[in-house]
């Protein structure tokens, strides 16, 4: 995660620094996501989480001459007395490997402090299971959406399930009161479940696979925005011309190039037990193998 405090007057700078250092991290090898977010709104502090696939290819990319040079661009858009540039590498709470129980509470008006003391006894015990990766908890949203949302992540699938069929859980949902509260729960397995359905008794595919898929179809969608649509919005506020680019491409990769690719690729996807390896090393060969000549027709068309 690297952090820095910009000056007021290097903003804009800075948003066009954002568009530079997004790109290179996008085609740099391994990589997963980036987020460049602000502390809290308005705050001149901002925080840029990089998230690759492994520690070496992380140390790769942050030993990259490119992205040094780009971070060396900062120098002049933090101003005096806004101290040095933070870059370190931190444990990522909400990486993809994460999995998530959403639990959606209904309480009945005039029983929250009954249902909170239940809660606690709760929290108390998922808290101590291992590989527990935190709780976020927010209140109901407006009378028209009466439910407390309760979000409950664990590091890996097997742990999660492992409190979920636990005695001390068991023991604390015999201990609740219907009367108080009605509550339903649903697994979020990685953020993009939305393109993977899956059946009922089906396990959704494996994190870094979804991850494999998108960039492999989000790829050259950015590189022809880059070459046929950046040409025509050179004269559009940054701002705007970067949300056209996005809702292109999102709604492009949502539909139809995700179906597809899902359609061409679900052998690997979920591969066949039978001939899981022979599936799983015939998979990498063709992601790699696609991913090869995409990046070789760009470099020979562009």
């Amino acid at each position: 995660m690297t952090k820095v405090v910009v000056r007021d007057e290097g903003k804009r700078d800075f948003a066009a620094w954002q568009s530079s250092f997004s790109h290179l991290a996008s085609m740099a090898p391994g990589f997963v996501s980036l987020e460049i977010i602000p502390a809290f709104v308005g705050a001149s502090e901002w925080r840029i989480i990089q998230r690759f696939q492994t520690a070496s290819l992380l140390a790769q990319w942050r030993d990259a001459p490119a992205r040094v040079q780009c971070l060396a661009k900062l120098d002049s858009l933090r101003g005096t007395g806004n101290g040095d540039l933070i870059d370190e590498v931190t444990q990522d709470f909400h990486s993809l490997s994460c999995v998530t129980e959403v639990i959606a509470t209904e309480i009945e008006p005039g029983r929250e402090d009954a249902f909170q003391s239940w809660a606690e006894g709760m929290q108390t015990a998922q808290a101590s299971f291992p590989g527990y990766m935190g709780t976020l908890i927010q209140a109901p949203i407006s009378a028209d959406i009466p439910y407390w949302t309760t979000l409950v992540r664990f590091a890996m699938p097997e742990q999660l399930e492992a409190w979920l069929a636990s005695a001390e859980r068991r023991a604390l949902l015999e201990r609740s009161d219907p009367t108080v509260s009605h509550w339903k729960s649903q697994r979020l397995a990685n953020p993009f479940s939305g393109w993977f359905p899956t059946g009922p008794d089906q396990a959704p595919p494996a994190a870094w696979k979804q991850t494999c898929l998108v960039l492999l179809v989000l790829f050259p969608v950015v590189m022809l925005e880059i070459r046929f649509l950046s040409p025509l919005l050179t004269h559009v506020p940054m701002a705007i011309a970067t949300f056209i680019g996005n809702a292109i491409s999102v709604s492009l990769v949502s539909w139809p190039l995700m179906k597809v690719a899902i359609a061409l690729l679900g052998w690997w996807l979920n591969p066949d037990p039978k001939n899981r390896q022979r599936a799983e090393m015939l998979g990498l060969c063709t992601i790699a193998a696609l991913y090869a000549v995409e990046i070789i027709f760009f470099m020979l068309v562009y």
